[in-house]
């Protein structure tokens, strides 16, 4: 492991696919287009044990061995996302049932249900002597369980064995029915349950009850959860590598409650050349989750594709694209994949080489990103992106519930956030960590908690109130605090707390659907809302907008009140994108909250700090032109120039500047 250093550029490599006598071709054009780490293991279980109780890793330990000799590290995949035939056909208890269309088929991927005993016992199998081969290859620099856990086709299974433990799972949760009924207010529509092995299984074209729904999400995840930690506690006994699973941007899996038992997060994305800005979000996401550098595992070098080539990338756009998660505190850009596939349901994906064994056209921009990577190694090694005191709050219950219960028309939780929030924030050059409700709040000045319905897991509003007393700056809202735990609404006010802590009364609450309405801002600017429209009367708050149109005239729209040490802004509405900077700005200078560079909202800047000394690391994400400006002299580490004042930056131009 000492011999393999970061930044790690590679692809994904599926040697099982291709004669043994090809690996020392793949291997020569991995060292020229520069690749240090590749990903193997992840889907060749037929290859490892193509008998059951048979087991052949000698043509993987060619594999490891070889690339091992050539400076390229390996990063092993678990196969247990891809059940051999053997295994289906012999033990068809294993697969997967959808509420649509029934058992799973053998063929696909995540086709086995993830709480069967039966499927598990297997996995420990083939785990644990995967784990016996190659736990203490210094090879090896980590490990990836299984691949893209997420329910399989974005549906829950409803095989025997899960409804049983669903079952289960609430009556050890609430004790009673009784208790169940009083949660999840089943008195309307004469739903009350005499027992819990009444509860129904939720079919996705049945208008179920929002908290079954909710119920069952949370049971999915806490499944998946429950499978990834069943082989991570295996590779933790017999591996001296870190553990991680390779995760993709999806709400269905709750990616905190999944990485307590992960060393390293690993993320897969194929944003293309119009959204490649979201790509930021999911890397402010991963970087909090654990003290470790995380991984990209998985990202596409020119288009994606299954049986349909789908997105061409424009020139310069794998240069952005690869630098960004390390440039954001990633220490691994992997692609997906290595070598076109000759066979099966992905021939038409892009890669670094062609099936026939030709580089494709963006080997060269490869080769320069490897050799970017060398030039920032001891830069990029020896610091980490600054905390700049701002966190945006990311909920995985928030998704489960507005997917189930969307509250206002066209609402769609992950766009909105990101769109009307983040965005706009990344635009103005704020840079915050994407945390998630069990995160602790003490490393941050201002935490912005949008669409944030139900503030009781994991005790987020008692660790809230304690956070804003010390003296945090919380803004929240719309549509936050709206939701008990259990997707139902509170009784006693529209929110759980929020009137109490605010000093204000919400006398009208109306969605943005289709009117949008104005209002009036502290400085007598005036603009609109959005999303969503709560009416403040004010007592003991103060108005920082107020509503200008009936039914909602006078009525404060967004609104600060004082606890503690700390404050509330308290949003009823959402605020158009400028409106949101200007008031992040605004109360950010206030607290000590700031852009972190002057510079074109189509650039992602951010501050790096260190024993490596300090500096900018820059990424034009929109194939636009920009401009950077910069106080002191600074130093670009990949190319040696020097610069001061207006740095001009080409479309998808990447810069690591350090002051000198």
């Amino acid at each position: 492991m000492k011999s393999f250093h970061p930044p790690y550029l590679g692809a994904a490599y599926y040697p099982e696919d291709w004669p043994i006598e090809q690996i020392d071709a793949d291997i020569a054009l991995m060292k020229e287009a520069g690749m240090n780490v590749m990903r193997i293991g992840e889907f060749a279980w037929s290859r490892m044990e193509p008998k059951e109780g048979v087991f052949d890793f000698d043509w993987l330990h060619l594999v490891v061995e070889k690339l091992g000799e050539a400076g390229i590290a390996v990063i092993m995949g678990t196969p247990t996302c891809t059940p051999p035939a053997w295994l289906t056909e012999r033990y068809p208890e294993i697969l997967f049932v959808r509420d649509d269309i029934g058992v799973a088929m053998h063929g696909s991927r995540r086709h086995a249900c993830p709480n069967s005993p039966v499927y598990r016992e297997h996995c420990s199998r083939i785990v644990t002597r995967l784990a016996e081969e190659f736990g203490k290859d210094e090879r090896i620099i980590g490990w990836q369980i299984d691949n893209e856990v997420h329910p399989y086709g974005g549906r829950s299974c409803v095989c025997s064995v899960c409804v049983k433990k669903f079952r289960d799972t609430m009556r050890k949760k609430f004790g009673t029915i009784e208790a169940l009924n009083a949660a999840w207010g089943t008195n309307l529509w004469s739903m009350t349950y005499q027992s819990f092995d009444q509860l129904p299984i939720p079919h996705r074209h049945t208008w179920h009850h929002p908290s079954l729904l909710t119920a069952w999400a949370e049971f999915t995840s806490d499944s998946y959860v429950e499978f990834v930690k069943h082989q991570a506690d295996i590779l933790h006994e017999l591996t001296i590598h870190p553990i991680g699973t390779d995760m993709m941007p999806v709400p269905g899996i709750d990616y905190g409650d999944i990485h307590r038992a992960l060393d390293v997060v690993q993320f897969n994305h194929y944003h293309g050349m119009s959204n490649l800005w979201q790509a930021a979000f999911w890397f402010d996401f991963c970087r909090p989750i654990k003290e470790r550098p995380f991984w990209n595992t998985e990202t596409a070098t020119c288009w994606n594709g299954s049986t349909t080539a789908n997105g061409y990338k424009e020139p310069g756009f794998c240069r952005a694209n690869s630098w960004l998660p390390v440039l954001m505190g990633g220490e691994a850009n992997l692609y997906w994949l290595w070598r076109q596939h000759w066979s099966g349901q992905e021939l038409m994906h892009g890669a670094v080489v062609t099936s026939c064994g030709r580089p494709m056209h963006i080997f060269d921009e490869v080769k320069e990103i490897s050799a970017g990577f060398r030039a920032a190694a001891d830069f990029l090694n020896n610091t980490k992106p600054v905390n700049t005191g701002l966190a945006l709050h990311f909920s995985h219950r928030a998704a489960w519930m507005f997917e189930y219960q969307p509250m206002v028309n066209g609402f769609n939780y992950q766009v909105f956030l990101l769109e009307k929030v983040y965005r706009p924030m990344m635009q103005a050059q704020f840079r915050p960590d994407v945390i998630l409700p069990m995160s602790d709040l003490s490393k941050y000045k201002m935490v912005f908690s949008s669409f944030l319905p139900a503030l009781d897991e994991f005790g987020l509003r008692e660790r809230l109130k304690a956070w804003i007393e010390a003296g945090g700056t919380w803004i929240v809202g719309p549509l936050s605090d709206v939701r008990t735990i259990h997707a139902t609404k509170f009784t006693h006010a529209p929110y759980g707390s929020l009137e109490e802590w605010m000093g204000i009364r919400c006398r009208y609450e109306i969605p943005a659907d289709p009117h949008e309405f104005g209002l009036r801002w502290w400085d007598g600017r005036s603009s609109a809302g959005s999303v969503w429209y709560d009416g403040l009367e004010l007592r003991g708050a103060q108005a920082l907008a107020t509503y200008t149109e009936y039914p909602l005239q006078g009525l404060a729209a967004v609104a600060r009140q004082k606890i503690g040490r700390g404050q509330i802004i308290m949003l009823g509405t959402l605020p158009q994108p400028e409106d949101l900077q200007k008031l992040l700005i605004t109360i950010g200078n206030d607290v000590g909250v700031r852009p972190v560079a002057e510079a074109s909202p189509n650039l992602v800047v951010v501050p790096h700090e260190g024993q490596g000394g300090s500096g900018l690391a820059v990424a034009e994400v929109e194939n636009q032109p920009a401009k950077l400006a910069i106080g002191s002299l600074m130093i670009d580490v990949l190319t040696g120039k020097k610069y001061e004042g207006t740095v001009e930056i080409p479309p998808y131009g990447v810069m690591v500047l350090k002051y000198i």
